[in-house]
């Protein structure tokens, strides 16, 4: 009689017999679209990320968290956010232009009234 490792080694070939080998799919190896910026790979590296990094950008297009309005976030603009700017690569946008800086008049306001509202109560 065979012992309980045993046996589980036994069913254990057994699965990994039944799996099918897949093929490996070489992801560098897709067309890359009409229109799109290649991405600088090595000034992406520094990017803490368990996902791959962009071979390219293309233009995103998405709604303003705000207006609502239709945008496009075009490849020259993600080149320089995810690159230059070394912005999170899981960053996406949400806001167009003017609502954006609508949001950081907003915060700069709220931020001078609550570092007034402490130099107030130290003194």
């Amino acid at each position: 009689m065979k012992s309980g490792k045993q046996r589980r080694s036994e069913i254990m070939e057994k699965r990994r017999a039944r799996i099918p080998v897949k093929e490996s799919f070489d992801v560098y190896a897709l067309p890359v679209p009409v229109g799109a910026i290649p991405a600088n790979r090595e000034t992406l590296r520094l990017n803490n990320t368990y996902g791959l990094l962009p071979l390219f950008y293309v233009d995103y297009a998405f709604n303003c968290r705000d207006c609502e309005s239709a945008q496009i976030w075009t490849a020259k603009q993600q080149k320089w956010w995810y690159e230059i700017m070394q912005g999170n690569i899981n960053s996406v946008a949400v806001r167009c232009r003017p609502c954006r800086k609508k949001e950081q008049q907003r915060k700069k306001l709220a931020r001078d009234i609550h570092l007034s509202g402490l130099a107030t109560k130290h003194k």
